[in-house]
């Protein structure tokens, strides 16, 4: 039987068995998770939607917003660091207060880099 040669992007299908996605879910990525595949990785936000369909009500449930593109995990670390920070941290009372704030989510992030690099 003659083997049919696959040509061009690899398939999305999730159930394939050349499928390669990884889901990497962590409790304090939330709301932000990963989806890896043969190509890079996802970063992938779910939020709640406040917008309707053609003008109608939001009915109020979570969809998911994707965030970028990435080729390295180091990189969405990063983005998911600074993201959660400025979600989470709106206002700060002074400048010495803000520069501590990213202070602790810089040396976060950077213990979490140490253990990715290879």
């Amino acid at each position: 039987m003659t083997e049919i040669k696959r040509r061009g992007r690899p398939s999305k299908d999730e159930n394939s068995p050349d499928s390669s996605v990884c889901i990497i879910k962590d409790p304090l990525m939330e709301p932000f998770y990963v989806r890896k595949d043969s190509n890079g990785f996802t970063l992938i936000e779910k939020v709640i939607s406040t917008r309707g369909f053609a003008g109608k009500k939001a009915t109020g449930k979570t969809v998911e917003k994707i965030v970028g593109y990435y080729t390295k995990f180091q990189n969405v670390l990063r983005v998911v660091s600074r993201e959660k920070f400025y979600k989470n941290q709106s206002e700060f009372e002074t400048i010495t207060e803000y520069i501590d704030a990213w202070d602790e989510v810089k040396t976060g992030m950077e213990l979490l880099l140490k253990k990715v690099e290879i």
